[in-house]
């Protein structure tokens, strides 16, 4: 949608085609937990209308995916036998969950959330089950965690690493996130890599490698995201995690670009090519992208992992590392208030914030995400920055880059 928006500030004429595997207008995946919880309603996740695609002269083919790219003929295989030509290709086919091993003839009560009939066949489960088993601990894994508690039924929460949001927080981050969800009465299991799952009866049995077993209703697996690339297979678009782009957006092949969670980026802070999945990278990505495919030259500066949520009541914020890398120079300045269900730690690199961890108390993290991006030193304010909010006011000082 952002790279049509794009197009458009520019270019009324063209043709676009949007091609879709799924048959909905375009909606937020990433608000599907809060549409699981409650919090919005169906029609709340829906980002335009089938107005916009008119208003826009887009022409939809919904319903059909994309199987395969073919540069040298500059065409789009779709999964029904059709082809599509283009001048110029933009690849936004995001991501899938990983899945893990199912055994027997597939237990109808395991889930994954990406998609809209993902949290449809979830509401239709979760009605009567009183044992819910969620595998994985990051992000997903403890959104969909919050989303389906309920005071009655038994909850437990399967991780592989030794701590929860592996990703995103360090272990002390961690450990106060994991008593406050815990006092709910929920089960935490950390350290248990997943083998199988697999039917027993009405049940679904997820055994470990240890071989313990944990018996559910149902089953919500999430442990992770692989970028959609399977289309570029063969067709010379070289592929590391994503596909690789450059500060246009563009592929190695010409007239063909990437941009979201299926693209390779790079991140601001390291200067490394990465996938970024969060929502702001992926609008931002596809914009610049359709800048550049209708010949209005933008560079994309570089993303930054930037994540904000609020599990069980707490407000989690992970910005730019969040983990001290093998190589020195980082320093880092933290904050505990276990009482207060408090956190924060800034990690800085010549006094240049380059990371943050806030639980609890979140306003500035707005404020730290610009100075990353804007290299600000902040070597006057190292004393308070670790244990307060920062002042917006400081901000209206000198930038000082590198």
């Amino acid at each position: 949608m952002s790279a049509v928006k794009a197009i458009r500030d520019f270019d009324s004429c063209c043709t676009i085609t949007l091609i879709s595997a799924e048959s909905y207008n375009a909606y937020s995946p990433v608000a599907l937990t809060y549409y699981l919880k409650g919090v919005i309603l169906r029609d709340g996740l829906f980002i335009v209308d089938s107005d916009f695609y008119i208003a826009n002269h887009v022409k939809t083919i919904l319903g059909n995916e994309a199987t395969m790219v073919d540069p040298s003929r500059q065409t789009v295989h779709l999964k029904n036998g059709e082809e599509v030509e283009y001048d110029n290709l933009l690849i936004a086919t995001g991501a899938s969950p990983i899945h893990l091993d199912i055994l027997g003839d597939g237990p109808a009560n395991v889930f994954s959330v990406r998609t809209i009939e993902d949290a449809e066949s979830i509401f239709e489960c979760v009605r009567r089950a009183k044992e819910i088993t969620v595998v994985g601990a990051g992000l997903i894994g403890l959104q969909v965690s919050d989303a389906l508690f309920r005071e009655k039924n038994k909850l437990t929460i399967i991780e592989s690493a030794g701590q929860v949001l592996p990703e995103l927080v360090d272990v002390d981050c961690a450990s106060i996130l994991q008593t406050e969800i815990e006092s709910y009465g929920i089960s935490v299991l950390l350290g248990r890599r997943i083998k199988k799952i697999e039917k027993r009866g009405k049940k679904a049995v997820v055994v470990s490698d240890s071989g313990e077993e944990t018996e559910a209703d149902m089953v919500i697996v999430g442990i992770g995201l692989k970028p959609n690339t399977h289309l570029v297979n063969d067709s010379g678009i070289v592929v590391n995690r994503g596909i690789l782009v450059d500060e246009r957006m563009r592929t190695n092949v010409d007239n063909i670009f990437a941009a979201g969670d299926v693209a390779e980026g790079e991140n601001v802070v390291t200067g490394e090519k990465e996938v970024l999945p969060t929502w702001s990278n992926a609008c931002h990505q596809g914009r610049i992208a359709g800048l550049n495919m209708v010949g209005c030259a933008q560079s994309y500066e570089g993303g930054l992992r930037e994540t904000i949520t609020t599990i069980f009541g707490l407000t989690v914020a992970a910005i730019g590392l969040t983990k001290t890398p093998m190589y020195s120079g980082i320093k880092e300045l933290s904050f505990t208030n276990p009482d207060r269900m408090s956190y924060r730690k800034i990690l800085l690199a010549d006094s240049r914030v380059v990371g943050a961890i806030l639980l609890g108390r979140t306003g500035d993290a707005g404020i730290l995400s610009n100075l990353i991006r804007n290299r600000k030193d902040i070597s006057l304010w190292e004393e308070e920055i670790a244990r307060n909010s920062l002042d917006v006011r400081k901000l209206l000082s000198p930038i000082v880059s590198y």
